[in-house]
């Protein structure tokens, strides 16, 4: 019996290639794709995260690869270095599981430049990377483009955005004019289309796929309304009271990234984080220690987690309110893959609640309000005023003569035991204060002294 990727024209070296990593049966994006690539056409293509992109262009570049001829013979672009990571290491399972020897290699920016220009010696025929990268070795004639037949824009959208687009160009330029371009995303709006149709055939086909919602149907979609100081203190209550296996933080600032890992770390959560200004070892580090559970918490910017498949995340949590319908659909994909259940949960102040409503039109999604109460996720009718309420409870402060009237030695009598526990030293009375504030706050409060000291020192 004929199995059903031989049906849509793959050999049978690829479908026991397949068979290795218990792969039977093609999804519904690889059933449309397919076919069309290996006619060579140019196609456009959207379907939602986790459906099996990657393999609907992967297959058929390795169907129609020529074997005797040595050198780049595809280039697939990603707006990421961890997706390009992610991508190569499926490539390499798919070389090695189908013995075919295809050459792929791996050509990203934080990498050695000369040790990458020595390895295009070998001529790889699979180029996987960012295209900054790929355009410099081709700019230094270190990368011959004229042997590429099909060039794959991976998560497309975010390669057609100003800031790439040029660079993409200049890549598809420097192949020959019968080169098949094929680009792939979860989302796919109509500015995109636009720009990707300029850089086609003019018999492009657009691609999509009808089952499933752009956001997989597992994938629960809640809030909660909090202050912006709150958000940290609300993300420690989440991951103590729902307990999740691994789950992925998003901030919009990158800045902010290594100072929440920081923060998490000191409380005891395990938590590594992807930003730029890490070097490529500590990002794959990172990676490999959140997919080996050695981390729980990876925290992470739209940019840094773009298109990553990570088997197992059941959380995800926006500590900032992403900034694009399109980011949100994005993040929330991460979770509850492959037909698994996820929850995504989106910190909100009372303005950023407007972003939800947005999100709930744009995807046609229903958000739920909640809130962590006695370490369980319930539901909450917390409004802005509810926020403000602590405050107005306070309770009011004695007039000023009576304040005044209460001495330092009455305050001590009136003060529980616990606070009149004197040690010997003054420095073991400072050590048990900054154990009692905590790290942060210790730190704060000894930037406050200082800049404090300094102001009488001006005056005298």
């Amino acid at each position: 019996m004929e199995n059903e990727f031989e049906k849509l024209g793959l050999s049978k070296t690829l479908v026991e290639a397949l068979a290795k990593q218990d792969i039977e049966s093609p999804t519904e994006i690889q059933q449309n794709m397919i076919p069309l690539i290996l006619s060579g056409k140019d196609v456009m293509g959207r379907s939602e995260t986790g459906s099996g992109k990657t393999l609907a262009y992967l297959l058929p570049i390795f169907e129609r690869l020529d074997l005797n001829i040595r050198g780049a013979q595809a280039i697939i672009l990603t707006p990421t270095h961890e997706l390009a990571a992610q991508v190569f290491h499926q490539a390499e399972l798919l070389d090695e599981n189908s013995g075919l020897d295809v050459g792929c290699m791996l050509i990203i920016g934080s990498a050695g430049v000369n040790r990458q220009i020595e390895k295009l010696r070998e001529k790889p025929r699979v180029l996987i990377g960012s295209t900054g990268r790929i355009l410099d070795l081709i700019k230094r004639k270190k990368l011959p483009a004229h042997l590429v037949k099909t060039i794959i824009l991976d998560e497309g959208d975010r390669l057609m955005e100003d800031g790439n687009i040029e660079d993409v160009e200049s890549v598809v330029k420097s192949t020959l004019k019968d080169r098949q371009l094929v680009l792939l995303s979860a989302s796919v709006d109509e500015e995109t289309r636009l720009r990707g149709k300029r850089l086609m055939k003019e018999d492009m086909l657009f691609i999509e796929a009808k089952t499933g919602s752009l956001v997989p149907e597992g994938i629960s979609h809640y809030y909660i309304l909090t202050t912006q100081r709150e958000k940290f203190v609300e993300i420690r209550k989440i991951l103590a009271g729902e307990k999740p296996e691994r789950t992925i933080v998003f901030l919009n600032n990158i800045e902010n990234i290594e100072v929440t890992v920081d923060k998490l770390c000191h409380h005891g959560i395990k938590a590594a984080g992807i930003y730029g200004k890490a070097g490529k070892l500590e990002r794959k580090n990172a990676m490999e220690d959140f997919r080996q559970g050695r981390v729980d918490v990876l925290v992470a910017s739209d940019i840094g987690a773009r298109g990553l498949d990570i088997e197992g995340i059941t959380h995800i949590i926006n500590m900032d309110v992403p900034e694009e319908p399109s980011h949100y659909l994005h993040r929330a994909g991460r979770c509850g893959r492959k037909g698994e259940k996820g929850t995504a949960i989106t910190l909100v102040t009372p303005y950023e609640r407007r972003w939800v409503h947005k999100y709930e039109k744009v995807w046609g999604l229903t958000f739920v309000q909640k809130e962590m109460s006695y370490g369980k996720l319930v539901d909450s009718g917390k409004t802005k005023k509810d926020l403000e309420k602590p405050k107005k409870n306070n309770p009011p402060k004695m007039e000023g003569a009576e304040e005044k009237s209460i001495t330092h030695e009455e305050k001590l009598k009136k003060a529980p035991p616990s606070q009149l526990k004197v040690t010997g030293k003054k420095k073991d009375k400072k050590e048990n204060k900054n154990q009692e504030l905590g790290f942060f706050a210790a730190k704060a409060k000894k930037l406050a002294e200082k800049e404090k000291n300094k102001l009488q020192n001006q005056k005298k």
